[in-house]
């Protein structure tokens, strides 16, 4: 059996390189889910021992007063608490490699595995009459349930640097027509927080060269050949005719005796998760894909969220209004606020206040910029000389934008969603792009939070469409909280 060394910093693999045997390189996967047991447990020992104190502390909320929390019974009870607890989020899912290091559904499962232990407390609890103290209870599932994603969180965190590295990640192999490759080394070679380290690829005819930079390893027929030899413990299949449901299924089979993970990358593109549903039917697995969800319920929830977030950040930021102002009025000329025409929902016009961060009159001297920028629709231009000094502070750190606070509460913005076009941008849009006006603008939104003005127009079109095709209240959460991070990094703020 061959072996070689585990660092790869190219992340490719050469055709003589000696293999590492793929279920020694996954071991990295039993060994991160085990420290998710032990942090768990010491999550929830710590959990319950604040429950406790809560509990001898409180003012007489216990079922029996001459009973002490640390007496035997409530110990007992305690440990048994935890392992039921400790069981639910082992049976939920949440230390699966395939939730662990992005996304939300880790989150899920943890909220999803609390809320089932809940029950199931409160079920036997009433069941045997038996009534623990509300501080107890109350104590353990709110502190337990933050703890624990905190937790998750730190650990995720430590997981991406050490993927950003190289190491903790599964070797993956491309396999379809070249096209198709790379289309997918294109959408997944740049990301390795997920966890995919692209070595090679596998093409109809291929017997060398390269493909998007990654070497070709061989034909289709030597994908088992390749993993015998453990040059990948994931392959990642693309779907195309040379990669049909057969073929598929014959290299599932081939691969069974290989602790390989096989990963199908459907022909669907900027279509999320949640859309897709899949429905077997005389074993096809025919995928389900709803249609975006404009209206309804989830229509109404954002809508409250962009309402009541927008008040409270409102409130809690007054004061930065009142510092900011008073230095704009003292350093330059002119009103505070700038009011600009922007296009909204169903393209209907909007003023969008901002706090004003340019000289007077400086839309009158962008005709003498515009051949500046490099970008064909929306103008950006790093060194903009219509920027005061207190504009570039502002505008570094996102303070500018801070009165749009005000579009959301009038409902002319949402907290979240595509960015605000100007009047002429609009002109200038495909049919495709005239999409992004299907929702309320946004303060914030995924162009926000991956790369702001150093994205080219073709990328904040995709980002925007693929927002639009998808959104959802959890999302908008979720880019909220990284928008967050996005605007302390400053990163392609000007």
């Amino acid at each position: 059996m061959l072996y070689a060394p585990e660092a790869d910093p190219t992340g490719k693999l050469s055709r003589t390189e000696s293999m590492v045997p793929t279920t020694r390189r996954r071991d990295w996967q039993r060994r991160y889910s085990r420290f998710l047991v032990l942090s768990d447990t010491v999550v929830l020992a710590w959990v319950f021992l604040t429950a406790h104190v809560a509990w001898a502390v409180g003012s007489g909320d216990e079922l029996d007063p001459g009973v002490s929390p640390y007496s035997t019974g409530p110990i007992s009870i305690s440990l048994f608490l935890l392992v039921l607890w400790l069981a639910a989020l082992a049976m939920a899912g949440t230390r699966e490699s395939i939730v662990l290091g992005t996304g939300p559904e880790e989150y899920k499962r943890i909220i999803t595995s609390t809320l089932m232990w809940f029950a199931i407390l409160a079920f036997c609890g009433y069941m045997v009459q038996i009534q623990l103290p509300r501080a107890y209870v109350g104590i353990s599932v709110a502190f337990g349930l933050a703890l624990l994603i905190l937790s998750r969180w730190s650990w995720r965190q430590w997981l991406v640097m050490k993927r950003q590295g190289g190491a903790m990640t599964s070797r993956t192999l491309v396999v379809g027509t070249q096209g198709a490759v790379e289309r997918v080394i294109a959408s997944v070679g740049s990301f390795t927080h997920f966890g995919y380290r692209l070595v090679g690829v596998c093409i109809p005819g291929g017997t060398s060269g390269s493909v998007a930079g990654l070497p070709v390893l061989g034909d289709l027929d030597d994908v088992v050949r390749l993993v015998e030899r453990g040059a990948a413990d994931a392959v990642l299949v693309t779907s195309t005719d040379a990669t049909h449901a057969d073929m598929v299924r014959q290299l599932g089979w081939s691969l069974e005796p290989f602790d390989v993970e096989i990963i199908v990358a459907p022909s669907l593109a900027n279509i999320a998760g949640p859309r897709v549903n899949v429905r077997p039917v005389a074993g096809l697995p025919l995928l389900h894909v709803e249609q975006p969800a404009y209206r309804g319920t989830s229509r109404w929830a954002k809508a409250m969220l962009d309402r009541c977030g927008g008040l409270a950040l409102l409130i809690a930021f007054s004061p930065i209004f009142v510092v900011t102002s008073l230095a704009i009025k003292i350093t330059s000329p002119g009103p505070v606020f700038f009011r600009q025409e922007r296009v909204g929902k169903d393209g209907r016009s909007f003023g969008m206040i901002k706090f004003r961060s340019m000289v007077v009159g400086a839309e009158s001297l962008l005709a003498e910029l515009e051949a500046d920028t490099g970008n064909a629709v929306m103008f950006k231009m790093r060194d903009d000389p219509r920027i005061t000094r207190v504009g570039k502070l502002i505008r570094r750190t996102s303070i500018d934008e801070l009165p749009q606070l005000l579009n959301v509460l009038k409902g002319d913005m949402s907290l979240v969603g595509p960015r605000p076009p100007l009047v002429s941008e609009v002109s200038g849009y495909a049919a495709d792009a005239r999409r992004r006006l299907l929702v309320r603008p946004g303060m914030t939104g995924p162009w926000q939070i991956s790369g702001r003005s150093n994205l080219d127009w073709e990328e904040t079109v995709r980002l925007d469409l693929y927002y639009v095709e998808n959104w959802s209240i959890i999302g908008d959460l979720l880019i909220l909280w990284k928008t967050l991070r996005a605007v302390v990094s400053s990163e392609g703020a000007y």
